[in-house]
């Protein structure tokens, strides 16, 4: 359910091998997988995220993943790349093997209008569209244009990921 249960349990269980998420509640992976690297470096982690800011992957990564695959990557012989990773050998799908040859850019900017900043405080709560919409007196389509703009400004792909760059980034 969250990072820090994650932990608990490969401490009871002791896995050969843990499929890690990024964005947990209580103990992200970034941090469960650091608290593993310590508690049990002999466990490999293997991270299947939609999850593709390039600061994050490398925060996840400086932590010893053996493995960073995006999820669009996992349908591709997925037994395949845990097996490997097993035996101790690195995966990575093509989006993160990107990530890897720059450094990463920290932002500082994101040009976020006072009314994104305002979409993205709905967001957070957790509302859904049409509440969202109702609350801001606009439309869906305009409250979803809304949306695309702060994932396009903030480089997101997701909801999650666009909210754990607005906390990383004080933004909310």
């Amino acid at each position: 359910a969250n990072g820090q249960e994650g932990v608990s349990l490969c401490q009871q269980f002791r896995p050969d091998i843990v499929l890690m998420d990024v964005v947990m509640p209580i103990m992200d992976g970034i941090q469960a997988t650091e608290q593993l690297g310590k508690r049990l470096p002999e466990v490999k982690i293997l991270v299947p995220s939609s999850f593709q800011y390039q600061e994050s992957v490398h925060a996840m990564l400086q932590n010893g993943p053996m493995g960073y695959l995006t999820k669009g990557s996992l349908v591709q012989a997925l037994a395949e790349r845990i097996r490997a990773n097993f035996h101790g050998k690195m995966v990575f799908s093509k989006e993160i093997g990107a990530h890897l040859t720059v450094p990463p850019q920290p932002m500082t900017d994101f040009h976020l209008t006072d009314r994104q900043l305002e979409v993205l405080l709905h967001l957070e709560e957790g509302l859904p569209n049409q509440q969202s919409a109702l609350r801001l007196s606009n439309s869906q389509s305009t409250l979803k244009y809304h949306i695309a703009n702060i994932y396009r400004n903030l480089g997101a792909q997701t909801r999650s990921e666009a909210l754990v760059l607005a906390v990383k980034n004080n933004l909310l």
